[in-house]
């Protein structure tokens, strides 16, 4: 059994810019994508008055570029804006809070493990890059048709 501050002064020291990669793709042109890379860290905050964790991330792209392709076909037309070479950029977003049962009876580190393993993953990541636009040339917002393909904790603590 942990008390509530040594959980607090735990979490803080142990899970602090713990780093994770992301794999991800974005579209090129016409079925051709192009394989690109993310690296970010998260930290987990403790607030003991509401008994509420959170989970913060930094992530930072692998620059991403695409030309002005336009594919016509005997069956439809696309058009792929120009991308400028630029990179995904999030800071200090908070992706999942978890309240957290007093008193810590439990294995605080599974607790904390199974959080960020559920907060951080192919899906919320995925979720998070849609909210996230690329610009092109003029300015205006692109669709790069980012897929997210694998998302890799580094527990290595």
């Amino acid at each position: 059994m942990v008390d509530e501050f040594e959980f607090f002064r735990k979490v803080r020291a142990y899970y602090c810019n713990v780093p994770f990669l992301v794999q991800f793709t974005y579209r090129l042109s016409h079925r051709v994508d192009r394989a690109a890379t993310a690296k970010g860290s998260f930290s987990c905050r403790v607030n003991p008055h509401t008994q509420i964790v959170e989970y913060v991330l930094d992530l930072k792209s692998d620059p991403i570029s695409r030309p002005y392709s336009e594919q016509s076909s005997f069956l439809f037309s696309s058009v792929y804006e120009e991308i400028p070479p630029q990179s995904i950029e999030i800071d200090n977003y908070l992706i999942q809070s978890l309240r957290y049962p007093v008193p810590i009876s439990y294995d605080w580190q599974t607790f904390i493990m199974t959080g960020a393993e559920n907060a951080i993953n192919t899906q919320s990541i995925h979720q998070l890059f849609k909210k996230r636009r690329l610009t092109g040339v003029r300015g205006q917002e692109v669709d790069g048709m980012l897929k997210t393909g694998k998302v890799l904790l580094n527990w290595q603590l």
